[in-house]
């Protein structure tokens, strides 16, 4: 089914899509790559550094690989933000209208202080690996100046013996978990060794003395407490070793034939180092001088000859210490060269060879899978060379592939190409030069195209301090970055802003390209199967068996029931395979209360078995030379400022009387009448496990709400068999006092505990541990009546079970065809707050310390290309950046950075 199929299925139906769009037969577009199909991912957040008492904003756009318009394929963008454990900490399902979407995270103070990755994925993507997920990076700190006091804290290198280095730390679990009184388990990765460590602690104090190898350059440390919380961090074993790689043009160096060498050098931390040296040969002969920018790129060329290698000697980088020699690859006696080289209006191509090779060459010319030119030809004295102007490619790189007559692939280079008829120029103003501080200011923006008419975009608008960066964003991560460079290139870029500033020299991206030749995304082959449907709109899907036998059943009725903010119904037959799905409508909750019944052909309930489909995330991938302990004076300037801001907060709120909520937060609880009642009666809960976490650890295998008590649950209740002939699982509060079963406030009689572990989990709304419950003795008669008023013990535990039928046991017993869960639909927006001051404010003392001005996360233009907003300015005074960007219909890009001055009193 070819793309195009696919958009017209999904204006037409859901149920259709879902079932169609994972066959992609018939290409109507022609393309050569599978991920021409996929979905390129912005994602900007407001900052790169927080502290905890902040609100992370970020806003989403979601463009077509194939010719960058808004993509229509997925409605909803699966947002995530994951702490250095890899742990998932909170997930945003946003809703994507033309591509555009935005959300926020509130931060909780109770995080560490670490690195923090925030990804988006749509579930169409999840088709293309890990290639096109979004990926940035962001450092957290506390709100006050103890930057230093971590889970790991002290992690150093100590140097016991000469060249023998000892990993040193001390740990404090109960930072991430107050309850930790075990030993604690760390886990140690030695670059690629891991090992799995028991610490023994003394007195709540944790120390780690550890031995590493003698050639370890990347020690990475987690710690996991007794409830599975988790901390890491990462530190250089060799801080002052370099990674020097050499990528040679079209994948070799061809005896004979002029090429150009990428040159990538890196530190222990994986950023570039700027550095300069020159080529030599096997006789001691200089042949060239090269030069890497402060990002490590750079490149050289060199025409080898025969019966020499190449070494690339470096400057020494420190008085005393010597020169470094790296060897070049070695030098092929035959082969191909692809070379190319802008000019005036065009890019030239040369493709050569040397020897008897000479032969009918193809060179397939492409941008993000879809191919453009087929040059086709025989090398004429071992060259093969045309031009092609740069109006006939899109912008953008450009990947030149040659072949032999086999179609068999040769030689490889990359392009970028910026023909200036695709950019938007994008104008931006202030109405004044410069502010007082409060001041209202008024932005305005016109977008046009090359020849200066008006153009229709949507825009994003930020508008910061400065100290929100620390330092001008030039090679921040921009809408222009992204959907161009970093989005095609595995690995990711460092600092790719930088190659579309105007004053960066082309040879600095070319030579980008060159060390990223082989980490080209469209380089996954065809396929006619793709296994994850597209999402237009949050749905379940399911499917419906017999109660005794797996196999699907067709024609089943199922109804659908939503308990959102509205409540919904719809109704649909299963297909031939026992299938079916349902959207969900625009709902904005955490999760989404369902229940689904099923009838046979005759509309009277059956009891079939209906189960909805998991919808797995993709694994986490977490750039550990993030966590390494070294932290950057920009970033800790950025978080010095944060936390002197939030001091002088604090110190208003105080002097003015103001009620600090966390220093007299009264926690209540919502109870339900049967809540209420067993309160009443037995007292307050002293444990309560949430239905959710019991479904969310049931496993296919699980047999009952006791078997995933047993299983997940040991430390809050103890789950044993008991009585004769293989018996019945019975629950037990820790402990040797006497437990008994009290489901919705109802006591369980004693005949009938045999039933209670057989409780569907998902029937579960929350199970709740009663110590010493009131009137235990009471309970004891009213479950065994037969018993002795004598016998009966004074003291014991009460297991609250509720559920969602909320009438006791023989209701919580699954009803005949029927299915209750919880789904997630869209998050709850959180809107930006705009600020406002009036000239006679009653809080005009308040201090208004916001760095983020303003945030507009949607904002178009008009016929005339126009559009304008306001904002009023805080009281930090210094430099303001306004950063506009802009992109149209047809998946054109305009970019804008405007500097200006608040004036200090």
């Amino acid at each position: 089914m070819g793309y195009a199929h696919i958009i017209r299925l999904l204006l037409f139906s859901l149920v259709s899509v879902l079932m169609s769009a994972k066959n992609l037969h018939a290409q109507e577009i022609p393309v050569i790559s599978a991920a021409a199909y996929a979905e390129k991912i912005y994602l900007q957040t407001d900052a790169e550094v927080y502290t905890a008492d902040q609100t992370i904003w970020f806003t989403a756009i979601v463009v077509s690989s194939q010719d960058l318009h808004p993509s229509i394929l997925s409605g909803v963008l699966h947002v995530e933000l994951i702490a250095s454990d890899e742990r998932v900490i909170q997930r945003k399902r946003i809703q994507l209208a033309a591509g555009r979407g935005a959300g926020s995270f509130q931060l909780e103070k109770t995080y560490p202080q670490g690195v923090y990755q925030i990804r988006a994925y749509t579930e169409w993507n999840k088709n293309f690996g890990s290639d096109f997920i979004a990926r940035c990076y962001v450092n957290l700190f506390p709100s006050t100046a103890e930057i230093e006091r971590t889970p790991i804290t002290a992690f150093q290198l100590r140097e016991k013996e000469p060249n023998h280095f000892w990993l040193y730390a001390q740990l404090i679990p109960t930072m991430i978990d107050e309850t930790h009184k075990k030993d604690l388990t760390a886990f140690l990765t030695v670059d690629q060794h891991r090992d799995t460590l028991v610490v023994k602690g003394a007195r709540g104090n944790y120390l780690l003395d550890y031995p590493l190898p003698a050639d370890a350059t990347l020690a990475t440390l987690t710690i996991e407490t007794q409830n599975g919380a988790r901390y890491t961090r990462t530190v250089l074993a060799k801080p002052d070793s370099l990674e020097v790689q050499f990528f040679a043009e079209s994948g070799q160096l061809v005896l004979g034939i002029q090429s150009r060498i990428g040159i990538r050098i890196r530190n222990a931390t994986g950023k570039g180092v700027a550095t300069s040296g020159f080529i030599v040969d096997s006789r001691g002969d200089t042949v060239a001088p090269f030069r890497t920018n402060h990002l490590g790129i750079g490149s050289v060329k060199l025409t080898p000859l025969r019966g020499l290698t190449y070494n690339a000697v470096l400057a020494p980088r420190n008085a005393g210490k010597g020169t470094d020699r790296y060897p070049l690859p070695a030098v092929s006696d035959t082969g191909w060269v692809l070379a190319v080289e802008p000019r005036d209006t065009a890019v030239h191509l040369e493709l050569r060879t040397n020897g008897s090779l000479a032969d009918t060459l193809q060179v397939e010319v492409s941008s993000r899978g879809v191919p453009y030119y087929q040059i086709k030809g025989v090398a004429k004295n071992g060259l093969l060379a045309t031009d092609l102007p740069y109006s006939s490619l899109p912008e953008g790189i450009i990947a030149f592939q040659a072949m032999d007559k086999q179609l068999q692939p040769v030689a490889m280079r990359l392009f970028f190409n910026r023909p200036n008829q695709n950019r938007l120029q994008v104008q931006a103003s202030m109405d004044n030069p410069s502010y007082d501080k409060r001041e209202k200011g008024l932005l305005s923006v016109r977008v046009s195209d090359d020849a200066g008419r008006p153009v229709k975009a949507a825009l994003t608008v930020r508008v910061m301090n400065k100290d929100q960066f620390g330092r001008l964003p030039t090679g921040r991560q921009t809408l222009q970055s992204r959907i161009l460079l970093d989005s095609e290139l595995q690995g990711g870029v460092n600092e790719p802003g930088y190659y579309f500033l105007r004053e960066t020299p082309y040879a600095d991206i070319d030579a980008l390209l060159l060390t990223h030749t082989s980490r080209y995304r469209y380089l996954i082959p065809l396929q006619d199967t793709f296994h994850y449907a597209n999402e237009p709109q949050p749905y379940i899907t399911g499917r419906v068996s017999g109660a005794f036998s797996k196999r699907g059943r067709d024609g089943v009725g199922i109804t659908l029931l939503t308990f959102g903010q509205t409540k919904g119904m719809d109704a649909q037959d299963t297909d031939n395979l026992g299938r079916f799905a349902f959207g969900l409508g625009e709902e904005y909750v955490d999760s989404l209360a369902i229940l689904l019944q099923s009838t046979n052909k005759k509309g009277k309930n059956q009891n079939y078995t209906i189960s909805l489909d998991e919808r797995i995330p993709p694994e986490v991938e977490f750039d550990q030379h993030r966590l390494i302990s070294q932290v950057d004076s920009v970033v800790a300037y950025v978080a010095k400022q944060r936390q002197e801001r939030a001091q002088r907060e604090l110190s208003y709120k105080l002097a003015s009387g103001e009620i600090l909520l966390e220093e007299v937060e009264v926690v209540r609880k919502a109870l339900s009448p049967q809540q209420q009642q067993v309160q009443d009666r037995y007292g307050e809960a002293d444990v309560v496990i949430a239905g959710k976490a019991i479904q969310d650890k049931e496993e296919k295998w699980s047999y009952g709400l006791y078997s995933v008590l047993l299983f997940n649950f040991p430390e809050e209740i103890r789950i044993q068999r008991v009585g004769g002939n293989g018996g019945y699982l019975r629950a037990q509060v820790v402990g040797n006092e006497p437990t008994l079963v009290v489901i919705d406030g109802i006591p369980v009689p004693g005949y009938s505990y045999e039933l209670i572990p057989n409780i569907p989990p998902s029937e579960v709304k929350s199970v709740e541990l009663i110590k010493f419950a009131r009137g235990f003795s009471t309970l004891y008669l009213e479950t065994y009546p037969e018993a002795s008023p004598m016998s009966a013990p004074m003291t014991g535990s009460v297991v609250a079970i509720y559920t969602h039928a909320g009438k006791g046991l023989y209701a919580a017993r699954k009803p005949v065809g029927l299915l209750q869960a919880t789904v997630p639909v869209y998050s709850p927006v959180t809107p930006f707050q705009a600020v406002s001051h009036k000239p006679d404010a009653d809080d005009d003392r308040r201090p208004d310390l916001r760095t983020l001005l303003h945030w507009v996360d949607s904002l178009g233009t008009d016929e005339q290309g126009t559009c304008s907003t306001s904002f009023y300015h805080s009281d930090v005074a210094g430099q303001t950046v306004v950063i506009v960007e802009a992109m149209t219909d047809d998946g054109r890009i305009g970019y804008e950075q405007l500097v200006y001055e608040v004036k200090s009193p």
